[in-house]
């Protein structure tokens, strides 16, 4: 029998149950996302389910469904080990991107998580500036990141790229893997404590499932070899979901991501790139872009080579790109209003015929 605290239960979501619901309704977990269902992980065990039908009527734009991660109110139908989700819990942090292409919408790639690992490979897909704009997504979600330097075996200067990691992520851990000799995975264990949940992200190929299932001392994901002719891994991961380690942590595991694009992420940015907003203080102007102002002591550290032209660099096209997608989400979310409201009045007018018959 699965118990709560193990799938992450605590207070912050004990407190948002009524009565009513607590004496209804089954706390549960999403464990993955199918096409149109959902597997759900609850104290009386793993089942099948669907949101009902006021839930999907009241749903305003795609954050408002069940995620990976979600905690979940849910009525069970037991002689089908299938259940009926009625409401999303609130979130105690989330993990988004803008999704892939070219519609202005929220992606939610893991929610009520503690720990995110950012994994990188360390054959031939390593990238500082690439680093950056994961960290500032996962700053923005108000969990703990840790960069997992991988395939550290195939690296021949691994002490060197991590010293650059730990130069663009200042205060936060990194840690040197090998999926196949086992190297630093002593270390990712102590990240992953009983009753919290961590999540994997980062490219496709870059060794997740094979670290996940290390972690578990299991085959639980589908791994395959790299790619001779480029020393690429190959993908295989398809779906998100929420596997439980012997530990008593809670791992999920993500698809390789092709792009990863900024959502809603001014605080997450501060803070990635928190030695510029601490330069940025000292300016002589408080709305000083860093170019041509005067007593600029972002352009002064540039001058002196304390601060690294590719990152201030970096820091500014994804200052571009986080005022370009607050644009377009406001004019997304202005029309998704417009029609939730067209929608809610023609319920009415439907109502209105009803009753007049």
């Amino acid at each position: 029998m699965l118990q709560l605290e193990n799938l992450g239960w605590g207070p912050f979501f004990q407190q948002q149950l009524n009565s009513a619901e607590a004496e209804d309704l089954l706390p549960a977990r999403i464990a993955e996302e199918l096409k149109g269902t959902y597997r759900i992980y609850a104290e009386c065990g793993p089942m099948l389910a669907t949101t009902c039908g006021r839930l999907a009527h009241v749903v305003v734009t795609r954050d408002d469904l069940p995620a990976v991660g979600d905690w979940v109110l849910a009525r069970p139908l037991l002689a089908e080990e299938r259940a009926v989700i009625h409401r999303v819990l609130e979130r105690r942090t989330k993990l988004s991107r803008k999704m892939a292409g070219e519609r202005t919408t929220e992606q939610i790639l893991a929610a009520n998580v503690d720990t995110v690992f950012l994994v990188a490979s360390l054959n031939q897909e390593f990238n500082p500036r690439r680093i950056e704009r994961y960290l500032t997504v996962i700053w923005e979600s108000g969990a703990r990141p840790v960069v997992v330097l991988n395939k550290a075996d195939l690296c021949d200067r691994p002490d060197a790229v991590l010293a650059e990691v730990e130069s663009v992520a200042p205060g936060v851990p990194a840690h040197l893997t090998s999926a196949v000799g086992g190297d630093g995975l002593a270390a990712l264990r102590r990240h992953l404590q009983q009753g919290e949940t961590a999540v994997f992200v980062g490219s496709s190929g870059v060794g997740k499932s094979s670290l996940i299932n290390c972690l578990l001392g299991q085959p639980s994901q589908i791994v395959q070899q790299i790619r001779h002719a480029d020393g690429r891994g190959r993908h295989t991961t398809t779906s998100r979901q929420l596997l439980i380690a012997p530990t008593g942590g809670i791992i999920i595991d993500t698809p390789g991501l092709r792009e990863l694009q900024l959502w809603d992420a001014e605080a997450g940015l501060a803070r990635a790139f928190a030695d510029i907003s601490s330069l940025a203080s000292s300016c002589a102007f408080s709305d000083c872009k860093h170019s041509t102002e005067p007593a600029c002591a972002v352009l002064q550290a540039l001058e002196e080579g304390t601060l690294d032209k590719a990152r201030i660099s970096n820091y500014r096209k994804l200052e571009k790109e986080q005022a370009h997608i607050e644009r377009k989400q406001n004019k997304s979310l202005e029309i998704a209003e417009k029609k939730r409201w067209k929608r809610i009045h023609m319920d009415n007018r439907q109502r209105m015929r009803l009753r007049g018959r």
